[in-house]
């Protein structure tokens, strides 16, 4: 027979099992709902997972509870989140753009003092830098031609609780996958300093792309159309090849700029083996073939590598983090990121 000691604290066990399980699933209950733009229609819907597998998780995510003597930093983090998740951009107008201009933007962004960890506005960061003549920034739709170096989920490990942006939840399907992305001039040995980010979020994620850490195309380059987004809770690599300094062993993941095709709005892989003749500008569908058509070709299966197990086999099951709460979307003077 079990002792009265031993059978309060069995029950204490039970409890605080309980208490934790009410108190996670609560903090993703009480968020509004995923939701898009009223009158967006979604880049990739042919393809998407419908209906959204990941609505429970609100657009701006959420936010750590605040600490006393500790001001909350909502807003600014509302308005990062609300701009990750903005799958309704213009797509009317595409801008092809190369490493060297997202190198640019970023120097440029730093010189106007935007390279902080709090924004509390990003509307400085829309239609400041021209681009052929057009002026672009934050919300506008690029593409871009690149090697993928890998393609991993993004903060899932055992010490790690997800992202704010998808509330702080574990588990492969409730959070990006990240691609850092080679310049197609040079090999695919760069270093990942010289990387541009792009990510592709969990929401609607089409099952195709779902897969691309463990069937990344590693043979070919890629065409990446999507948001552009500046992701200012990062910092770029101070310069190419010194990322395993201390110092910028603080800065992984590493890239050369902190702005980022994000999120991914189409995955095209070329169909030639040589990058140079790969025109990002083409039409010609032999040529740019969408990622989801070009792996259910079991040709290309040899073209590809599992660059992101590790990452996913080190990924836990789905934990929500009692410590965070549904964040408040707010407000900015652009219309396309309110989502109402």
């Amino acid at each position: 027979m079990m002792d009265s000691r031993k059978t309060v604290r069995v029950a204490s066990t039970i409890l605080a099992t309980l208490a934790c399980s009410w108190m996670c699933a609560g903090a993703l209950a009480q968020s509004d709902p995923f939701q898009l733009a009223s009158g967006c229609k979604l880049p990739f819907a042919n393809i998407a997972t419908k209906p959204d597998p990941y609505v429970q998780c609100g657009n701006c995510g959420a936010v750590e509870r605040p600490q006393p003597g500790h001001p909350s930093d909502a807003k600014a983090k509302a308005l990062q989140s609300q701009a990750k998740n903005n799958l309704c951009a213009d797509t009317s107008q595409v801008t092809a753009v190369d490493f060297a201009t997202l190198q640019a933007m970023g120097a440029t962004a730093k010189s106007n003092g935007w390279e902080t960890i709090d924004l509390d506005s990003r509307t400085p960061l829309h239609g400041f830098y021209e681009v052929n003549g057009r002026k672009i920034g934050e919300g506008d739709v690029v593409r871009l031609k690149a090697w993928i170096l890998g393609a991993h989920v993004s903060d899932c490990t055992s010490t790690e609780m997800g992202e704010a942006v998808n509330c702080n939840v574990q588990g492969f399907a409730n959070n990006d996958l990240h691609m850092p992305l080679l310049d197609p001039s040079g090999n695919r040995t760069q270093d990942e300093c010289t990387s541009v980010t792009a990510e592709i979020i969990p929401h609607f994620r089409p099952a195709a792309w779902a897969n691309l850490d463990m069937k990344t195309p590693v043979k070919n380059v890629v065409r990446i159309t999507g948001q552009l987004f500046y992701d200012n809770a990062h910092r770029p690599c101070n310069a190419p090849l010194v990322h395993t300094s201390a110092t910028n062993k603080l800065l992984a993941p590493y890239r050369s700029t902190i702005w980022e095709v994000h999120p991914v709005y189409q995955v095209e892989v070329c169909t030639k083996s040589d990058p140079a003749a790969c025109d990002v500008n083409s039409s010609d569908t032999t040529m740019w073939v969408d990622y989801d058509k070009w792996i259910a070709q079991a040709s290309n299966a040899s073209l590809t590598q599992a660059t992101g197990q590790r990452q996913r086999s080190g990924c836990p099951a789905a934990k929500p983090n009692p410590n965070v709460e549904p964040n408040k979307c707010v407000a900015d003077s652009t219309a396309y990121l309110r989502n109402e």
